[in-house]
């Protein structure tokens, strides 16, 4: 009987709630009777959206669908490719934006999960970063696949973008800045020493993530302080209704998420992840990370309390800790390399928690504000193991940034055919850099300081712009942000325009410019340098921004419901760039990742970034999906002397291929087996680098470069392919996922860099890493 009972019972199938609230764009007001469907099933499934704008589905089958939206006077909303899964309701928000005609249900001018309408600009969704191979759910190495965009070094999530620094790219939470939100923020730079916005992998996981999105240009005017690239990332709110967890384990740790509602009557939730992480598991496998101990942990949280009267408010925080430790051995006979003459000790925390606070006033009108505190403290130490085994401190570096944020927003819609908001940011950075050093061999020299920075200043932001809707196939946002630097007066005032044309149903036409400046990195400001007779100054604090005239022409087609085409020419051309004022020293910021300045700059150089971005992109369907992105592209800058030169970053190409397949085995019990492969190439031209003058660096210890000739030397070009697999298995209150990473499949030696090695005795080549497998089991309750 009980085998009987069990049969009859697994007999039925696997579905899943399907619920969530629909909102106006303009207003954040609830969106009533727009219909809900999940389209292809043989049995139609729709709900209609009730006076507060929440919908149900109570019985969708468990697998992917595609959700369409629809409302006369609003744009379809479409999501291609959603996973419901039997272990947790799927709680949506969408925002519907009104339109002057119906769009049709495939049209470009429908909105959509991935917002296709916004020039150089690609929206992520969380089940991407869970899907791509060997993105190890950080949103920034799945950014690595959007045209224009290269990962740096295969240890971190540093972003190339279209020949800019990774110094251009800001990073946003929940719509303000905050300092750079990465644990190991040294890893894979070419002189172990910190970056300014990356690191090995983000802190914050993806069980808080909502959709989010990476701009690579003509950002909109709501955007400021970037060159190169801006990541927006959203949070996503907990299950309001019922308790959820997720557990997942696998070679580099464990994460844990739990969520659920928070004061049931006004529908408040929370939502919170732990995630502890450690390669040591992966060493005693046999997989080097140079020797090295690495270790991180964080927690992230986000509440949202809803009210009656006063407004949403939103209470979010995130904070991690990592460390890398690494000891030489003792014997000389196994020192090879230089470093194993060190022991390094590497340690990072940061830490960001803000509070969002969102109101209507009135039927058109609505303000968000945020405010926010974060802040990143970073220390490494090197001690040589001298020949007696001693360890004598020879390098000391300390870099600590603070950011108070502040955004409010004020939207109002005056039609379906024009809307404006207008806003203002107000941030407050601090800083503080010191840098020392000594000769590794001899025993009677003093720590040096080579650097030491230190202050505080305030950045002011206002910004406006204008949506308006010329006819039924033209769109023009117009707007304008403003600059203004406390520390010394300088200012800006930068034009933004964007015109969207709908030349045909599935073909349109996009013209994007905007005027972009940043400031420089806290450190060049405030950096301490001596004069020829001693006197220490800080020269570099009258620098003012680093600008930029940004063009794009973008053209996009819908070749098929799933099959979209993009292409997108550019010119960057940058001035107001700071360089040393020597003619027989061809050295600009627009060439630094990691490190600090030391010498004296003037605002006197040039850059010019210019090419094609392109994709063809099939969204996931019929089980499976891929991604076709390219760039070629030409980097430049002039420095002193007045010549144009490459750039660091110039590696002229770049091609990538992600793909995959799911395979569903439908048995008796419904469909409740998933198998997927999930593929990505990547090629691309090598960067390039400065030559290495032998004598000096022999009589140093240490690499020395000849910058009089600029980044005149090209590495290899570099090719890597990445493997995941994954099981997928639907029970009636859980899903189970076992998952197989394998980042470098063929194990391919991509060149790294090249420095001077006083053991090796000469100069010596470093790779990237090779073949790193990372398998994880995650079930989600």
């Amino acid at each position: 009987m009980l085998c009987l009972i069990g049969g009859s019972l697994a007999a039925q199938p696997v579905t899943q709630v399907v619920r969530g609230t629909l909102t106006q764009a303009a207003t954040g007001q609830p969106v009533a009777e727009a219909t809900v469907s999940v389209l292809g099933p043989a049995d139609p499934m729709t709900a209609v959206s009730d006076s507060e704008g929440r919908f149900r589905l109570a019985a969708v089958p468990v697998g992917r669908h595609t959700i369409q939206v629809r409302k006369e006077g609003y744009a379809a909303y479409t999501i291609s490719d959603l996973v419901v899964g039997s272990g947790k309701e799927v709680v949506l928000e969408v925002a519907l934006e009104e339109v002057l005609y119906e769009a049709g249900a495939v049209e470009i001018t429908g909105n959509s999960s991935r917002d296709l309408r916004r020039v150089s600009t690609r929206v992520f969704t969380v089940e991407e970063a869970k899907r791509f191979a060997a993105v190890y759910f950080d949103p920034a190495r799945l950014a690595a696949s959007f045209p224009g965009v290269i990962q740096a070094n295969d240890q971190a999530n540093n972003l190339v973008v279209r020949g800019n620094s990774p110094n251009g790219v800001a990073w946003r939470m929940e719509g303000v800045d905050i300092v750079n939100p990465n644990h190991l923020t040294n890893a894979g730079t070419f002189s172990d020493r910190l970056s300014q916005s990356g690191g090995g992998t983000i802190i914050l996981s993806t069980q808080l993530l909502a959709n989010s999105s990476f701009s690579t240009g003509a950002f909109a005017p709501e955007y400021g302080n970037a060159l190169a690239g801006v990541f927006d990332i959203h949070l996503r709110r907990g299950n309001n209704e019922r308790y959820e967890f997720t557990g997942q384990a696998g070679l580099i740790g464990v994460d844990l998420a739990a969520e659920g509602p928070l004061g049931r009557k006004q529908g408040g939730s929370f939502l919170a992840n732990y995630r502890y992480s450690t390669v040591g598991l992966l060493g005693l496998m046999g997989i080097s990370f140079g020797g090295e101990e690495i270790t991180y942990q964080d927690l992230a949280f986000n509440l949202s309390l809803p009210t009656r009267k006063a407004g949403t408010f939103t209470l979010f925080g995130m904070g991690g800790t990592s460390l890398t430790l690494y000891s030489g051995p003792q014997e000389d006979s196994l020192r090879q390399e230089a470093k194993d003459r060190y022991d390094i000790d590497f340690r990072s925390r940061m830490g960001a928690m803000g509070v969002t606070h969102r109101i209507a006033l009135g039927t058109n009108t609505s303000l968000r504000s945020v405010l926010a505190v974060s802040g990143i403290e970073s220390t490494r130490f090197g001690d040589i193991i001298t020949d007696t085994g001693a360890l004598r401190r020879v390098e000391e570096d300390t870099l600590v940034q603070t950011r108070v944020s502040f955004h409010t927003a004020l939207r109002h819609r005056f039609s379906a055919r024009s809307q404006l908001t207008v806003g203002t940011y107000l941030n407050q950075l601090g800083y503080r850099l010191g840098a020392s050093r000594r000769h590794p061999f001899e025993p009677a020299a003093a720590l040096q300081p080579l650097n030491h920075a230190d202050g505080s200043y305030f950045l002011l932001q206002p910004y406006a712009n204008w949506h308006y809707q010329l006819g039924s196939n033209l769109g023009l946002d117009a707007g304008l942000h403003s600059m203004y630097f406390f520390l010394n007066g300088s200012r800006s005032l930068e034009p933004r325009l964007s015109l969207n044309w709908q030349m045909f149903r599935r073909h349109s036409l996009r013209l994007a410019y905007g005027l972009h400046s940043q400031l420089q990195a806290p450190g060049t400001y405030f950096a301490t340098v001596a004069g020829p007779s001693g006197q220490v100054t800080t020269p570099n604090t009258d620098l003012g921004f680093t600008r930029a005239h940004h063009m794009v022409l973008g053209y996009h087609a819908l070749l098929a419901e799933n099959l979209h085409l993009r292409l997108e020419p550019y010119f960057q051309y940058l001035f107001g760039v700071p360089v040393v004022p020597d003619p027989f020293r061809p050295v600009s910021v627009l060439n630094l990742q990691e490190g600090y300045v030391t010498d004296s700059l003037v605002a006197e150089g040039r850059g010019r970034n210019m090419g094609i971005d392109f994709s063809l992109e099939r969204y996931l369907s019929n089980n499976y999906y891929f991604l076709l992105s390219g760039s070629l592209y030409d980097s430049k800058y002039t420095a002193a002397d007045g010549v144009s030169r490459d750039t660091r970053f110039n590696g002229n190409y770049l091609f990538s291929l992600t793909a995959g397949r799911e395979f569903e085995r439908v048995t008796k019990r419904g469909k409740n087996k998933v198998f997927g492969v999930n593929l990505r190439g990547i090629y691309q031209g090598g960067f390039r680098a400065m030559p290495i003058l032998l004598d000096a660096s022999q009589q140093a210890f240490t690499t020395v470069f000849d910058d009089s000739q600029g980044f005149t030397e090209r590495f290899p070009d570099y090719f890597r392919a990445d493997l995941r697999v994954v099981f997928k298995r639907f029970a009636p209150k859980y899903t189970r996922t076992f998952s197989l990473d394998i980042q470098n499949v063929l194990n391919t030696q991509n060149v790294a860099f090249e420095t001077y090695d006083f053991v090796a005795g000469g100069i010596v080549t470093r790779y990237q890493l090779g073949l790193i497998p990372l398998m994880s089991y995650r079930i989600e309750f």
